[in-house]
């Protein structure tokens, strides 16, 4: 059986050093993000929700606790029950293992919050099925040891670019994929082309026994259909809110995610099998939002909104990309209404190699490569072209001010490309290979990069790493980085 040890907390590696500050009780950080995660402000939020969710049918007569899928053998959840939200795409595989981490998160938080106020309170994952990027989850990444560098899977989605409930997964190329990433997971199940199931099964049978319910996103259409429809007619209301949250952000050293110059409504529509965000000035998308509500799907600004509007959401599991944006848009909650949830981080932690430990050296040496990316020649260019896109943007924000934040959000791609770019020579093996890749793939931490499914079926007892994970997880600390050894080396 899988034995597990933590090893050292270091500083976050994945959530940056301002939400410590934010932790510690940063003013101008509590005024983007709200108060940080503690038991008062928790308190402060059940309180804030009472108990509106107890009974909220819709026209049809569901509840939102008919729409959430609970682990096998279990009941619904109960009236009055409060909800702790984690979220990730249908990735290819189970996907990363934050997304292993964010559901462990909230099964840990989900069970002291319990245990704190004696009322249910159920960890839901949310199954983003209207998302559309099929380039982010049609592939996978791990470590293979006997090539000392990472091997990216990758399975036909098609159609490319429709909502992920609509799309369909190449069979064979699933099965493949499922079977090199867990010999050990035997006769496969669920294995069906639709997006979301085997990405459901996987996360059915880790965390479900710790009482991980499930809910596909589109099921929360008719519960929020309101919230769209809202957003199309009041876009000027909208833009204001993400253009004081940019402001925020601004004040304490942090991008925006949303250019609230944009003209067009946070509202997508799915039209001829493609997913396209409304244009401005469209007259006619709330007669069609009317007479098609399961057409549209909220912008990553609303769907924040669909969720408090449609569950009782008490915290929200979150990592450092989901923390800007819904600190950007978290004054819309207030337009509405609606309590907002307290944002949790994500647990975060490197698995190292337990034959590397022989020492405290090497468990040093360990850390400085888990905690720090190794530098790199190409480092140098990267750096060059950060410079030259900065002079670019100076120069045409001196001639137009209006694109400022559009600029802004142009150059953090560019970078951000190029940085990963010149990681690329090492994590497609023409780079120094071995433990380097394993504990910092890309040059990135590694729980953001490696997947979660061989560590997870490894020992044959998925449900117990899973609960392995979960007792690592410590969501009311201060976001720190956990080095573990689960007692796996595969080398």
């Amino acid at each position: 059986m899988t034995e597990f040890a933590a090893l050292r907390r270091a500083g976050p590696l994945v959530h940056a050093d301002w939400s410590s500050r934010w932790w510690g009780g940063d003013d101008a950080l509590a005024a983007v993000f709200g108060p940080a995660p503690s038991e008062a402000s928790l308190d402060a939020t059940a309180d804030a929700l009472g108990d509106r969710f107890s009974v909220l049918p819709t026209s049809g007569g569901q509840a939102w606790v008919d729409l959430v899928q609970p682990p096998p053998g279990s009941a619904p959840p109960p009236p009055g029950a409060l909800v702790v939200l984690a979220g990730q795409q249908p990735v290819l595989g189970g996907g990363p293992a934050l997304v292993a981490h964010k559901a462990a998160t909230a099964v840990a938080l989900a069970a002291a919050l319990q245990a704190r106020w004696a009322r249910p309170v159920i960890p839901v994952f949310l199954i983003a099925d209207q998302d559309h990027d099929t380039d982010e989850v049609d592939h996978v990444d791990t470590f293979e040891p006997s090539m000392g560098r990472l091997v990216r899977r990758r399975c036909l989605l098609e159609p490319r670019q429709a909502p992920f409930q609509v799309a369909q997964w190449d069979a064979a190329g699933l099965a493949d994929t499922i079977s090199a990433l867990a010999p050990n997971r035997g006769q496969e199940k669920n294995l069906l082309r639709d997006t979301s199931a085997h990405f459901e099964a996987l996360l059915s049978e880790a965390f479900g026994p710790h009482g991980l319910h499930l809910l596909q996103a589109h099921r929360l259409g008719p519960l929020g259909q309101g919230v769209l429809g809202r957003a199309l007619a009041g876009h000027a209301l909208f833009a204001e809110e993400l253009r004081v949250g940019a402001e925020r952000l601004a004040a304490v050293g942090l991008r925006a995610a949303f250019d609230p110059d944009d003209p067009r409504p946070l509202v997508l529509e799915t039209q001829g099998g493609r997913r396209r965000r409304v244009e401005a000035g469209d007259g006619q998308a709330g007669l069609r939002l009317r007479d098609t509500p399961e057409a549209f799907s909220p912008h990553a600004a609303t769907r924040p909104l669909v969720q408090a509007a449609s569950l009782p959401v008490v915290a929200q599991v979150v990592g450092p990309s989901e923390l800007l944006y819904l600190g950007q848009a978290r004054g819309l909650h207030t337009s509405f209404g609606l309590a907002p949830p307290v944002l949790v981080p994500r647990f975060e932690a490197t698995a190292v190699p337990a034959g590397q430990l022989a020492d405290p050296e090497g468990t040093d040496a360990l850390i400085g490569l888990a905690g720090v990316a190794t530098s790199d020649p190409l480092d140098g260019a990267a750096a060059e072209l950060a410079d030259a896109t900065a002079r670019f943007v100076a120069r045409v924000v001196d001639r137009d001010p209006g694109l400022k934040t559009r600029l802004e959000r142009w150059k953090l791609a560019a970078d951000r490309g190029a940085s990963r770019l010149a990681a690329s020579p090492a994590w497609r093996g023409r780079g120094p290979g071995g433990l380097r890749e394993r504990l910092r793939p890309r040059g990135r931490a590694q729980d953001s990069v490696l997947a979660w499914l061989p560590e997870a079926w490894a020992g044959g007892d998925p449900a117990r790493w899973a609960g392995n994970i979960v007792d690592l997880c410590h969501p009311l600390d201060a976001p720190r980085h956990v080095l573990y050894t689960s007692g796996l080396d595969r080398d």
